[in-house]
């Protein structure tokens, strides 16, 4: 059951991937093209860390190797997600930065 639902999001998410229209804004464009690079490094980190951890589950001889592994898989799985939030952050916080200077350049935002 967990395998088929496993099956049915990757294809949803994919129909998603596949189907994003653009709009006008080009800006906004950009955004939404750089934050679905950031999903898809995270999604492929978390695949590429987990096809390695069921590779050594198959080589596992004895319960202290499974228990290893698994603590290692979700050790490195913790890692990834906090390397992906300071990308998610530090890329906002470019984004901010020049969304204040597109505002500047093209509103008058002066005061006396």
């Amino acid at each position: 059951m967990l395998y088929q639902e496993f099956q049915d999001n990757l294809r949803i998410f994919s129909d998603l991937i596949g189907n994003i229209s653009a709009v006008e804004n080009e800006q906004i464009n950009n955004l939404i093209k750089h934050y679905i690079e950031q999903n898809l490094i995270l999604l492929n980190d978390v695949f590429t860390t987990s096809i390695d951890n069921l590779q050594r589950l198959q080589k596992a001889t004895s319960t202290n190797d499974i228990i290893c592994t698994q603590a290692k898989f979700t050790n490195e799985i913790s890692k990834k997600l906090s390397l992906s939030t300071q990308r998610f952050l530090n890329s906002s916080l470019g984004h901010i930065a020049d969304y204040n200077e597109w505002l500047k350049a093209h509103c008058d935002l002066a005061t006396d």
